[in-house]
């Protein structure tokens, strides 16, 4: 495997895998998050308003797919923040205990603080759709989404300053997503998630051009 090649590898996101439709025990809802990384470092999601389809199930109350929702964009918000500032990330706040998630994300958080690796502010944006969302049981759900990430990955270097900044990963993709999530202390947060589709330098989800 080439440098670039793992370099690629260790940058696609933790929050992109399979894509497919969900109904049992949940709520089919088409949602489109925009997130852009400013010159400042400050992070801003924007809910981009487009039609959505929602199918609904007696089996799970709408506040509780609501909930996951919430929780689920939370959770891919506070990981793009902690890509700006690996160093001051807590990955309890977005993986589940003992799971998959939290073992990848602290290997990936230690390795970049190490690294001084990180996402330059202002370099590109990470849009996510969610296509699905399902309530599995009282304590498990999924989430199906389509995303797009141009953010670039740079070596910090020795300093704090960008002018000895290395590229690390420039690669834009987008990616077809799944992820198991389960609650911990009433807030829904990730356990495992898988990738079926990565299409380099395409936006497969057909997001708007801005």
């Amino acid at each position: 495997m080439s440098l670039r090649n793992l370099r690629i590898c260790l940058f696609i996101p933790v929050l992109f895998g399979l894509c497919s439709c969900v109904t049992q025990g949940g709520v089919l809802q088409l949602d489109t998050g925009k997130l852009v990384l400013s010159p400042t470092g400050e992070m801003n999601m924007v809910m981009d308003a487009v039609p959505s389809t929602t199918q609904t199930s007696t089996d799970a109350p709408l506040d509780m797919v609501e909930q996951l929702r919430r929780d689920f964009t939370a959770n891919d918000l506070y990981y793009h923040e902690c890509m700006v500032a690996p160093k001051k990330c807590d990955v309890t706040r977005i993986s589940a205990p003992n799971s998959p998630q939290r073992a990848d994300l602290i290997r990936r958080v230690r390795d970049f603080s190490v690294a001084n690796i990180h996402a330059r502010t202002g370099s590109g944006v990470a849009l996510i759709r969610i296509d699905s969302l399902s309530i599995i049981d009282a304590n498990n759900a999924m989430v199906n989404t389509c995303s797009y990430n141009s953010i670039v990955m740079v070596d910090g270097g020795a300093t704090d300053s960008p002018v000895d900044d290395i590229i690390f990963n420039d690669a834009v993709a987008s990616y077809l997503s799944a992820w198991m999530l389960t609650l911990d202390n009433g807030v829904w947060k990730i356990y495992s998630w898988t990738t079926s589709m990565t299409k380099f330098n395409i936006d497969q989800c057909g997001f708007p051009k801005s």
